[in-house]
C-alpha cells in the first residue's frame, strides 16, 4: 500500500465539531437514526426486554491494502466475501486518500443493511444488544441509516447528539447558504438564480416526537422575510423533498425542490443526490455557526460542544445569525460550493488541525505520516445491520499494524466485531 495521505480541508471554518455525525453522525455519526440514535421519541411505553444478545465474536483483519481495492466481509459467517455478491455486510474500501467502510444498504448496496453510530465506545459498549436503548429499553431498530449521498449537512452537520446522555437531538442553528447552480460562484440573490439561507431550529414536533424538523429560511435578496415550517419526515423509508421558493413539500423526488429531509438526514438536489445531474444542481456552503455552541479555546477541548448552550432554546437569539446577510463566510468560487456525494455514517468528517486529525476510527499523524487505531477509552464504533436485515454487529477498529514507526505503508487493519445472530 502506498502511503495515505487524508485529504485535507483547507477552507477557513467559523468553527469546527464533530460526526458525527453520525453522527453521524454519526455519525457519528442514529433520533431516527438521530446520528447516534434517538430513544427520545416519547412515543409509547416501554417494550419488554429484548431476548437478543451480542453472544459470539470476531476478529476481521484486512491485509489486501492495495489502493483502489475493497475488501468485504460477511459477520455471520465470520469470513470475508466476494464484494460483487449480496452476502457481504461491512465493506473496507481503500481509496486514495483515506479508507472508507461501507454498509451493504442504499447507495452502497442491494441489502438491508443500516448504521448505528459512529459512538463513543464508553457509551457503546454499555449496549446489551443492537435492537434496544440500554436506558429505555425502547427499539431503535428504525434508527439504522442506510447509506446514501449527502453533502454540507454530513460535513458540517446542523446537530449535537446525546449531550449529558439525554440521547437527544440539539440543533446548532448554522446558516446555510443554498444556491440552484453550483457552477456559478454567485452569491448575490436575483430572480434567475436566486440564493437561500437556511437554518435547522428544531427536530420534535409539539408532542416531543423525532422526526419534525423545523426549518426557516430566506431569500438573501430578502432577508427580512423569513419563512418557517415544520417538516413531517418521520418515516423511515422515504424522503421528504422542500421547495424554498415555494415553501411546499412532496415525497416525489421528480419534483422542484432543493432541500430533501428523511429523519435527521438533509440532501440537496445536487451531485449524487440528483435525480437527474443535469437538471439538480444544488449546492450548500456554512455561512455561519452562531457563537457560544463550540470552545474555542485552544488545546484538546477546542471545538467541544458547549453544553449549557445546546440545552437553552436559541431559536429567538440566533434568528439575526439568518438575517444578518453582511457577516456570512461565503464561497469565493464555484468550487467551494458542497456538493452531495455517496457518503455513510461509517465515514464521519474529520476534526482537528493539521498535522493532527481524527477520522473517528483512527487518528492521523502528519509528523510520521502513520494512522492510529484510538485506544478503546476514547474510541468509537458503530452498530451495523446485516445484508439480509436480521442480523447486527457492534464494530470497532482495534489495530492499525505497521513494520515499525517510521514506516508509512501498514500491513492490516484489524476490526472487533460482537455478533448478534439472527434469530
Amino acid at each position: 500500500m502506498t502511503q495515505i495521505i487524508p485529504a485535507f480541508n483547507t477552507k477557513p471554518k467559523t468553527l469546527l465539531m464533530l460526526v458525527t455525525t453520525s453522527i453521524l453522525s454519526l455519525s457519528i455519526i442514529g433520533c431516527g437514526s438521530d446520528s447516534g440514535g434517538n430513544s427520545n421519541d416519547n412515543s409509547g411505553s416501554t417494550p419488554p426486554v429484548s431476548s437478543a444478545s451480542f453472544s459470539e465474536t470476531a476478529t476481521w483483519q484486512v491485509t489486501n491494502l492495495a489502493l483502489g481495492t475493497a475488501t468485504c466481509y460477511d459477520f455471520d459467517a465470520k469470513a470475508e466475501s466476494a464484494c460483487e455478491g449480496d452476502n457481504w455486510d461491512i465493506k473496507f474500501e481503500n481509496e486514495a486518500r483515506s479508507p472508507k467502510l461501507w454498509s451493504n444498504s442504499g447507495d452502497s448496496g442491494q441489502g438491508k443493511g443500516g448504521v448505528f453510530g459512529l459512538i463513543d465506545w464508553s457509551d457503546l459498549g454499555r449496549y446489551s444488544n443492537a435492537i434496544q436503548d440500554p436506558d429505555t429499553s425502547r427499539d431503535i431498530t428504525m434508527h439504522y441509516n442506510e447509506d446514501r449521498s449527502g453533502g454540507i449537512f454530513n460535513t458540517e452537520p446542523w446537530f449535537e447528539y446525546n449531550l449529558k446522555e439525554a440521547h437527544q437531538l440539539y440543533p446548532n442553528n448554522r446558516v446555510y447558504l443554498i444556491t440552484n447552480d453550483n457552477s456559478n460562484a454567485i452569491t448575490d440573490s436575483s430572480v434567475q438564480q436566486p440564493i437561500y439561507a437556511m437554518q435547522i431550529t428544531s427536530y420534535y414536533n409539539d408532542t416531543g416526537a423525532s422526526g419534525y424538523p423545523t426549518i426557516r429560511w430566506i431569500d438573501t435578496a430578502l432577508p427580512n422575510k423569513v419563512k418557517t415550517n415544520t417538516i413531517d419526515a418521520s418515516n423511515n423509508d422515504n424522503w421528504v423533498y422542500f421547495d424554498l421558493k415555494t415553501g411546499q413539500s412532496s415525497t416525489d423526488k421528480n419534483s422542484i425542490w432543493q432541500v430533501g429531509f428523511k429523519r435527521n438526514e438533509v440532501i440537496l438536489n445536487g451531485g449524487d443526490s440528483a435525480v437527474d445531474s443535469n437538471k439538480g444542481k444544488v449546492g450548500g456552503y456554512l455561512a455561519a455557526t452562531p457563537a457560544g455552541y463550540y470552545s474555542d479555546k485552544e488545546g484538546d477541548d477546542q471545538d467541544a460542544p458547549i453544553v449549557r448552550q445546546f440545552l437553552k432554546d436559541n431559536t429567538a437569539a440566533t434568528l439575526t445569525d439568518l438575517t444578518n446577510i453582511a457577516a456570512y463566510t461565503k464561497p469565493s468560487s464555484a468550487r467551494d460550493w458542497v456538493i452531495d456525494s455517496k457518503g455513510s455514517d461509517l465515514n464521519p468528517a474529520y476534526t482537528g488541525n493539521f498535522p493532527n486529525l481524527d477520522f473517528g476510527w483512527y487518528t492521523y499523524n502528519g509528523m510520521t505520516h502513520q494512522l492510529n487505531a484510538k485506544p478503546i477509552e476514547t474510541s468509537k464504533g458503530a452498530l451495523i445491520r446485516s445484508a439480509e436485515g436480521n442480523s447486527y454487529a457492534r464494530l470497532r477498529l482495534d489495530k492499525i499494524n505497521y513494520p515499525d514507526n517510521s514506516t508509512t505503508t501498514a500491513t492490516s487493519w484489524e476490526f472487533k466485531l460482537d455478533i448478534q445472530p439472527a434469530p
